[in-house]
């Protein structure tokens, strides 16, 4: 019989914090692989100084699956966040806001990866950093 802390440590949000480096040296990558189902119920993004460039600069999170590249993964937003927003201001993204997808396409399974997306010419972007909450699903659901 599972203890009822340990029911809830189980059900604990994992917080996952990325820096990025400036400029061109930010590129896409894998920064999760999800050890079991989880859901993602939280996004936020700030940066320091603003991308400069005439054209979109924006920022996705997308899961794949195993041999699959994060840039052709699934958004788990609703919409990418803005790089040419106003410097120092974090933007949230939540269920309840609109930010993020529906339930069932920000559910990342077992095995699946989370990554992050850049488009666009960064230039002048700087001091990046995206922090995504998980909340996992019940073990039910897992097959390890």
């Amino acid at each position: 019989v599972m203890s009822k802390a340990k029911a809830f440590a189980q059900r604990a949000p994992v917080v996952l914090s990325f820096a990025f480096p400036e400029n061109a040296a930010a590129v896409d990558s894998v920064i999760f692989i999800a050890d079991r189902d989880y859901e993602v119920v939280y996004a936020s993004e700030s940066h320091i100084t603003a991308g400069g460039d005439s054209g979109a600069v924006t920022l996705d999170v997308k899961k794949a699956a195993s041999g699959t590249a994060v840039t052709s993964g699934t958004s788990v937003l609703a919409s990418t966040f803005n790089l040419k927003s106003t410097a120092s201001t974090p933007v949230k993204k939540t269920p309840g806001n609109g930010g993020l997808a529906a339930v069932a396409t920000r559910i990342v399974l077992q095995g699946q990866q989370l990554g992050i997306d850049f488009t666009g010419t960064l230039t002048s972007y700087v001091g990046g950093a995206l922090t995504l909450v998980l909340l996992p699903l019940p073990r039910a659901q897992n097959t390890y």
